[in-house]
């Protein structure tokens, strides 16, 4: 990888690194109420997360093919990395398991044995 790539690749991760989002609920089982704080570019990987939404993880890690990675197996790699993307001050998968997003635990954890 040549320094220009490498930069960038930094810049990105720098950005990403900054990715916080803060939840709040009005009720449990209904529709719930979202407040992100941060870079809310990246909200809806922890929308997703707490909706236990899986097609709406989907469609945020393809969003950002081109934008952080060339491809979607980087995007996954660079953004399941705890250091990389944060909701509430934790890792991608470490909120879901928070949130009891299961359908969601388990399609990070079977993509990030893929990666």
């Amino acid at each position: 990888m040549n320094m220009m790539k490498l930069k960038s690749m930094s810049a990105v991760l720098l950005a990403v690194a900054s990715v916080s989002s803060f939840a709040s609920f009005a009720d449990e089982a209904g529709d719930s109420r979202l407040v992100f704080v941060g870079d809310t570019e990246f909200s809806s990987f922890c929308r997703a997360a707490v909706k236990d939404d899986v097609s709406m993880m989907r469609r945020s890690f393809t969003n950002k093919v081109g934008v952080i990675a060339r491809d979607k197996r980087d995007v996954y790699e660079i953004l399941l990395s705890e250091d990389n993307l944060a909701c509430n001050g934790m890792g991608i998968i470490e909120f879901s398991k928070q949130r009891n997003s299961e359908q969601v635990v388990s399609y990070l954890q079977s993509v990030q044995q893929k990666s």
